[in-house]
């Protein structure tokens, strides 16, 4: 079975007194891609593909993406997928990376059914982002320790605030489906004596005003893409009692 598979190349197996086995090399795997997400719990309470292969019975969950893949709610896909471990994963990651080679088959499904679950997600899902806050950890290539930059968001308003790094941010903001948009985002005039802050608080600013991002939330992370590129990761964590 594919899960098996998938398994097997997660790990590698030690027998007393003989030598690590060679990792196992990557290989094509085709699979399902079911039409709507189901609740799950990684790390975190989050929103997980449904996926299986050409043999199995039942879905299971993907804690992970697709790299390179574009998932649409309502339609089924048949993927060709490259399965790959990962040396050495962080403690919260997956050990396993799933890239898309093709896509075989899409179908659209039952439209109305389909969109039911998808606002039924969707509103589990927002539910999970608001109650929690966002700091931002990778802007387009280069990976943040400490950035200062953070934001929450309020569904109620459409409105979002948090912290540039140097001032207080905010502005607007509308999610439908598995995309979100920002408009007017704004700061406070405060200088601050560090250039490269300030720097980053523009660039941040720069890059999500009036811009529309796909998103996604997988396990501690809420990532948006630019043109399927992974362009903004924010990391989980507990609102600050007010």
């Amino acid at each position: 079975m594919f899960f098996e598979l998938a398994l097997t190349l997660a790990t590698t197996l030690m027998t007393p007194g003989q030598p690590v086995q060679k990792q196992q090399p990557a290989r094509n795997q085709t699979i399902y891609v079911k039409e709507a997400k189901e609740p799950c719990t990684g790390v975190a309470p989050m929103e997980c593909l449904q996926i299986k292969g050409l043999k199995d019975t039942s879905w299971s969950n993907l804690f992970t993406n697709i790299e390179g893949f574009k998932y649409t709610p309502g339609y089924r896909y048949k993927l060709l997928v490259r399965v790959t471990t990962i040396k050495n994963p962080p403690a919260d990651g997956s050990s396993i990376k799933y890239t898309l080679r093709k896509v075989l088959e899409k179908k659209k499904v039952n439209t109305t059914a389909a969109e039911k679950t998808t606002n039924t997600e969707n509103g589990r899902l927002w539910a999970f982002i608001t109650s929690k806050r966002w700091n931002l950890i990778k802007m387009g290539d280069s990976v943040l320790t400490q950035s200062g930059i953070w934001v929450e968001f309020d569904p109620a308003t459409k409105r979002f605030h948090g912290k540039g790094g140097c001032n207080n941010i905010s502005g607007g903001f509308n999610a439908s489906g598995e995309n979100i948009s920002f408009t007017m985002p704004i700061s406070t005039r405060m200088a601050c004596m560090d250039e490269n802050v300030m720097r980053r608080e523009h660039e941040f600013l720069t890059m999500i005003g009036e811009h529309n991002f796909r998103y996604d939330v997988a396990d501690q992370t809420l990532n948006l893409y630019d043109n399927n590129k992974l362009v903004l990761m924010f990391g989980m964590q507990p609102k600050e009692n007010k």
